[in-house]
């Protein structure tokens, strides 16, 4: 199974979150994920398909023109789905939201006692209980003390 990561450039928006201007976005992100992973699951589909015919997807936005009309039209569905969840993803790292897996991982920015740290979530969380440095990633993941004062501002 290929998993399709798109590039968004999260320092474009940097935004500093509170917890609870973080927490306020986790029902946009429950949804955008979960529509992430139906649109996955169909492209997994569509790859499998044109694999069958002998057509894998390397580039899963372009379509070979020199491809049987079959396979053209699968390359371009494709191609939809993955231009769909790009979509999502930008218009996730708009808001300022770093996310770090397509099928559900996400960061954002924070500042706790005095330095940057990543509030972090993850696909099906209903909130965000867990934080880490700017460098530890999701296995430096840990939970939020109870003397946690996450300070948030727009940085422009």
């Amino acid at each position: 199974m290929v998993v399709y990561v798109a590039l968004v450039n999260p320092l474009e928006h940097v935004r500093i979150f509170s917890l609870r201007e973080a927490n306020a976005l986790v029902p946009r992100l429950q949804e955008q994920f979960e529509q992430i992973r139906e649109l996955r699951s169909e492209l997994l589909a569509v790859e499998g398909q044109l694999a069958s015919l002998g057509h894998p997807i390397s580039e899963p936005h372009e379509v070979d023109p020199r491809a049987p009309a079959a396979v053209q039209r699968l390359q371009r569905v494709a191609k939809d789905l993955f231009g769909q969840i790009v979509g999502i993803l930008g218009g996730l790292g708009e808001l300022g939201i770093e996310v770090k897996a397509a099928d559900g991982l996400a960061d954002f920015r924070s500042r706790l006692h005095g330095r940057t740290v990543y509030l972090c979530w993850r696909f099906g969380e209903e909130a965000i209980t867990h934080y880490h440095e700017l460098h530890g990633g999701f296995a430096g993941r840990r939970p939020l003390p109870a003397d946690g004062d996450f300070v948030g501002d727009l940085l422009q």
